[in-house]
């Protein structure tokens, strides 16, 4: 039971990631188009060495790969314009032992097909196409919901700011033939807006999918062929492709995706519904030459996929949640980390695994690439590897928090829930197996619990919080829209404190709760029906036609109750192996909508229990304990139709 019990939190923790990875008060996005470079002062440090590069990601890769069980991976490092290394590791097909190479093997780069839909629109943007600030409406064949007065703009789908709730249904496919046209599924999975533009960023899926159509309609052309004619073609991209499946000329060069328990399992293709958002598949050196081109403001080999203008405004900061903090440029992620301005932006499937780092101060770009689930660790650690060896920064004296700041954040401890949330269907139930918890430490330094890792900070400003262990993750805190208490980093996603009443422990105190009290109902009540029916045979009264309504009104809550909650456990713990996350994320299962449904049946008994509650202590049904007792059903059952209604587990 406790196995099932950690499987089912593992894979809806992995669901609510999937669907992927402190904000000052107004949460503005930056006004203007900025003409400025953004490029960072920082002095040129001394040119990497490829040799010695090459040795240090050998030594470094080696050990990350068997730690995390990845059976490939490849690495390109461009510096001034050139190729300086590129080189693969490991199998891309453990089973014909086919070598990754990093010329030739394909892998799935996730999100940092991104970068492309957006530059894409900037490249639509210069030829007067679009604009940053039209509604983008004016660009669709349906129409965005008017929810908040101001409209929705490519400004704020590139900076992740439209005010749409994360959504993660109907990402994935396994099948060629369970595709969509890309306008039929944006007009089939609109998520809800729930911020105003502008106010607070959550990284958007559908937000870039919605890009993708825009560059679809205005140029006239399909997605992958405007990106083919626009990118690939003058940048010599050859072996790269948003084409799902991929062509016949680059299938055969696909890395394998594995997953590994004991042993290593095969996984199939991961189809992107919304394929603007992360279908690329691209080899290393295709990839490096897209970074060269962003580090050279566009141009590669005499071609340029943008004006050197257009470039720089690409990389330039389009939104922060705080002039504090680094967060969004044009479609970039932005971050200092070891004095070093970073233009970057990750990527993951289910079993790929990638990050594309620019360093446009010292004209370096870093790619990387792994075809094994747990790839994001061997990522991140040759991430801070490089950076940590090629641009080391002295580490700061540890900060030291100013007089009162126990007293300054004490009304910001307590329970989070990211923005980066479901709000309005049952995928809002995610949150609750992704706790995240504000704290004093017994230092006085202000503890952030979320699952896997811990972090602590020092006040370094007011309101500025420094990470002790790493001095470039530095956190705000502050009051947002409607007097909402948050923290964020420059991700820059926020998190809400969450109120008592939505507390991931609270309602899994009740269902646990609420289940035994229920299932004890079901099993004494039969004992004492059998018992009354023996007594009757002595003589004694019968017991009252409510009564005996109200306890099947109960005992079908109860029963229904347990249908539902077994019948939603069995969906998430229908787990497919290789990606060891359940069936869900890849296909409707219509047993939930069918699940979602009964609980409106479950509200109705609620109210009959209610109704005979009452009764039963005007027409005094059974002893005083019998009475409590059934309010007390009366109660929970009350409680848990809430708590189903508070998480949307109505259809």
């Amino acid at each position: 039971m406790k196995t099932i019990l950690v499987q089912i939190i593992s894979v809806i923790m992995l669901a609510a990631i999937l669907m992927c990875s402190a904000v000052q008060p107004g949460f503005a996005a930056a006004a203007g188009e900025i003409a400025a470079s953004g490029q960072t002062t920082t002095q040129p440090a001394a040119p990497i060495e490829s040799q010695e590069l090459e040795a240090f990601l050998d030594d470094l890769l080696a050990v990350e790969m068997a730690e995390q069980h990845i059976p490939g991976a490849v690495v390109a490092v461009v510096q001034d314009g050139s190729l300086l290394l590129a080189k693969g590791y490991g199998y891309a097909d453990l089973d014909g032992q086919i070598p990754v190479d990093p010329e030739r093997t394909l892998f799935r780069v996730g999100s940092v097909s991104k970068l492309f839909t957006w530059t894409a629109v900037m490249q639509l943007l210069e030829q007067g196409k679009l604009s940053l600030d039209t509604d983008v409406n004016e660009y669709l064949d349906f129409a965005i919901p008017t929810t908040f007065p101001e409209p929705i703009t490519l400004r704020h789908l590139m900076s992740h700011t439209p005010g749409f709730e994360f959504k993660g249904t109907n990402l994935w496919r396994l099948q060629a033939e369970q595709m969509v046209p890309l306008g039929a599924w944006l007009k089939d999975n609109l998520p809800a807006r729930v911020f105003p533009p502008g106010e607070v960023a959550v990284y958007s899926n559908y937000g870039t999918a919605l890009a993708g159509s825009i560059v679809e309609r205005v140029s006239g052309r399909p997605f992958n062929e405007y990106v083919e004619q626009n990118i690939f073609t003058p940048l010599a991209m050859t072996r790269s492709t948003f084409r799902q499946p991929l062509p016949a000329n680059l299938a055969a060069d696909l890395a394998t995706g594995y997953s590994y328990t004991d042993a290593y399992l095969e996984g199939g293709f991961e189809f992107q519904l919304p394929f603007p958002v992360g279908a690329l598949s691209a080899t290393a050196t295709d990839i490096a030459r897209f970074m060269i081109a962003h580090l050279q403001n566009g141009e590669l080999d005499g071609q340029h996929i943008l004006l050197e203008k257009t470039a720089l405004q690409m990389h330039s900061q389009l939104y922060t949640p705080d002039p504090r903090l680094e967060s969004m440029a044009h479609g970039f992620f932005e971050n200092t980390v070891n004095g070093q301005r970073i233009l970057s932006h990750g990527g993951d499937t289910l079993l790929f695994h990638s990050g594309l780092y620019l360093l446009p101060g010292q004209n370096v770009g870093l790619f990387i690439s792994t075809n094994g689930i747990r790839g994001r660790d061997v990522v991140d650690a040759v991430r801070k590897a490089f950076l940590d060896r090629y641009y080391p920064a002295a580490k700061p004296p540890a900060p030291q928090s100013a007089a009162g700041f126990a007293e300054r954040i004490a009304p910001y401890l307590g329970k989070y829930t990211k923005a980066q949330s479901n709000f309005t269907t049952y995928e809002k139930i995610y949150s609750v197996f992704s706790p995240i918890n504000a704290s004093l430490d017994s230092d006085g330094a202000l503890m952030v619990a979320q699952p896997g890792r811990v972090l602590h900070f020092e006040e370094v400003e007011p309101g500025l919080l420094q990470d002790l262990d790493d001095p470039d993750n530095q956190w705000v805190f502050g009051t947002g829209p409607g007097g909402r208490l948050f923290l964020i980093s420059s991700e820059p996603f926020p998190l809400f404190r969450t109120p008592w009443y939505g507390t991931g422990t609270l309602h899994l105190l009740l269902f646990v709760s609420g289940t035994l009290l229920f299932l004890g109902a079901l099993i004494v009540w039969p004992i004492g029906f059998f018992t009354r029916r023996r007594k009757r045979s002595l003589g004694s009264q019968p017991t009252p036609r409510p009564a005996w309504l109200a306890r099947w009104a109960a005992a079908l809550f109860g029963i229904l109750w347990l249908v539902i909650l077994l019948g939603i456990m069995s969906i998430f713990i229908d787990i497919l192996p290789v990606f060891g996350s359940p069936r869900i994320i890849f296909e409707t299962v219509p047993l939930l909508n069918i699940l979602l449904s009964l609980s409106y049946v479950l509200g109705g008994l609620a109210l009959a229990i209610l109704v005979f509650a009452v009764l039963a202590w005007v027409r005094r049904y059974w002893s005083l304990g019998g009475r409590i007792f059934y309010s007390m059903l009366a109660l929970v059952a009350l409680l848990l139709t809430w708590s189903l209604a508070y998480w949307n587990l109505f259809l």
